[in-house]
Parts: structure tokens; sequence; C-alpha cells
């Protein structure tokens, strides 16, 4: 369930529920959220299963725990049974079930009939039918999923935030110092440069509340030599 009131947006499940109906549940009401549906009350009930924001939130909820890539990877690559694959993923029956619908619809326009027997014969234990679907598919999925890989900016905050310092070895786009200043635009801690050595450049990203100037510009020395 979600509340939103003058103390903000709170979400609830219950506690003696299973735990792959626990995760479906924060996950539906997370998709209320970040979907920015209207209102300031969202209870999971069966009645309202077919309201547009109900089913939304549903799509959001299977699509955040049944990601494409990772059903291409167990289903296609792995040849996973469906038992497998729903216990992996700690999902239930019926979210995987609902999910390969949705999905292999997104792909298979019109042909409802034979990718419902194809997840049902999958259920059974067949899986010829899915993956021959997944087979003519499988490289768009790929293609789809390198699209929305992070930014570098995104990777570079969240590298540096681990461990403090990283570099262009790690992300040669670094080497371009155009992208220096969105870098630093992101926080205020952050700091970049880029040193020279026989014809061979590294650039290098700290965090300054961790290295001081020379102490990362000797981790970046260090690396620029073993190159």
């Amino acid at each position: 369930m979600t509340v939103v009131d003058e103390l903000g947006t709170s979400f609830s499940y219950e506690r003696d529920d299973l735990k792959v109906k626990q995760s479906f549940t924060l996950c539906h009401e997370l998709g209320h959220f970040i979907l920015k549906h209207e209102g300031n009350y969202f209870a999971e009930l069966i009645d309202n299963q077919e309201n547009l924001l109900e089913r939304e939130a549903n799509i959001f909820s299977a699509v955040v725990l049944m990601p494409d890539i990772v059903l291409l990877s167990k289903i296609y690559y792995s040849c996973k049974t469906l038992h497998q694959v729903q216990n992996s993923l700690e999902v239930s029956k019926q979210a995987l079930f609902f999910r390969l619908l949705d999905f292999l619809r997104e792909y298979y326009l019109g042909k409802d009939s034979e990718i419902k027997q194809a997840v049902e014969t999958y259920i059974e234990g067949k899986n010829s039918s899915i993956f021959r679907l997944f087979h003519d598919i499988r490289e768009q999925i790929i293609e789809e999923f390198h699209q929305f890989q992070p930014s570098l900016i995104n990777q570079v905050k969240q590298r540096v935030r681990k461990v403090g310092f990283t570099t262009s070895l790690e992300y040669p786009d670094l080497l371009n110092q155009d992208n220096w200043k969105a870098i630093k635009e992101e926080s205020i801690n952050l700091k970049t440069w880029l040193i020279y050595n026989k014809g061979k450049s590294i650039a290098y990203v700290w965090d300054k509340e961790r290295f001081s100037d020379e102490e990362a510009k000797k981790k970046a020395e260090l690396q620029l030599l073993l190159m």
C-alpha cells in the first residue's frame, strides 16, 4: 500500500506474506512513486487489478524484478526451466507467466496465440517453442540493453564513491577533457587531472576528501608506469 500525506510518501506490505509477494508488492508501490501516479492512496486489491494505474504499477514491478536481458540470459543462454528461473528471481509462477506474455508481445505483435502456447509449454517443461522465440529477438534485446548503460558521469561517480579514485584505464572517455566539467559539476568533492609519460597519458578522477592531490597523482603515476 502507498500513502501520500503531509509527512511524505510511505510504502507498506504484509510481513507475513511470502518473500515473492513482498518483493512484488514493494516494487509495485515503488512504481506508483516513480511513475508519478496522482493520488494519495493506492492499495493492491484484487478488484483493483484492471485499474490503469494498478496495471502500470504491476508492469513496472514485473520489469524491475524480471528484466528482458535477465530473462534472455536465464531462459535462452542458460536453458533454465521455469521453476529454476522463478526460484532464482524470487518471483511467483503467476508473475513470471504474465511477465513472459507481456514481454514477448512487445516483440511479436499479433501473435498472441503462438506466444501463449510457447509460454504454456515452457511451464510444462518443454522449452523448444519459447527458445525459438528468444532466438529470433536475442540480438535486439542485447542491443537495447547496451543502449541503457549508465552514463560515463554516473559510472565514474559510482566508482569514486566506492574506492575514491578511478582512471581512464577503467573509463577511456575520461581522456576527453570535455567530460571533466560535467563530472566536477556533479560533486564539489570530485577533481580531475591528466598526466603524461613517454608518449602515454592517463586521466584520473578522485575524491578530494579521501585523497590529497599528491596522493591521487602518485596513484595515477603508478598505473601509468604499468601501462
